[in-house]
């Protein structure tokens, strides 16, 4: 049986892979980590945005699962199910301090 999950991509990961939505396959075990891992096989440019050296989320990219940051769930091992949606962003830029 097949799974997706649905990759919504902002500001410069948007730019790089050239399209705001990308449909993943993946298999019973994957992760948020793992699915940005082949993305960035097919978009290297893709992984000084994603990743810091040890493999962690950068902390200048906010990656949700489904609108939960997965910070506050497993990171990169965040566990994926079929119909998932994982989007990455910058972090949001402007406002005022008030």
């Amino acid at each position: 049986m097949t799974h997706h999950v649905t990759c919504t991509l902002y500001g410069p990961l948007r730019e790089i892979v050239g399209t705001k939505s990308l449909e993943r396959e993946i298999d019973d075990e994957a992760t948020a980590g793992g699915v940005f891992d082949d993305l960035v096989a097919e978009y290297p440019d893709l992984r000084a945005l994603l990743f810091d050296e040890d493999g962690t989320f950068s902390d200048s990219v906010s990656v949700m699962k489904n609108g939960r940051n997965v910070a506050f769930e497993d990171g990169v091992d965040t566990a994926l199910e079929d119909g998932d949606t994982l989007s990455a962003s910058p972090p949001a830029e402007g406002g005022s301090e008030r």
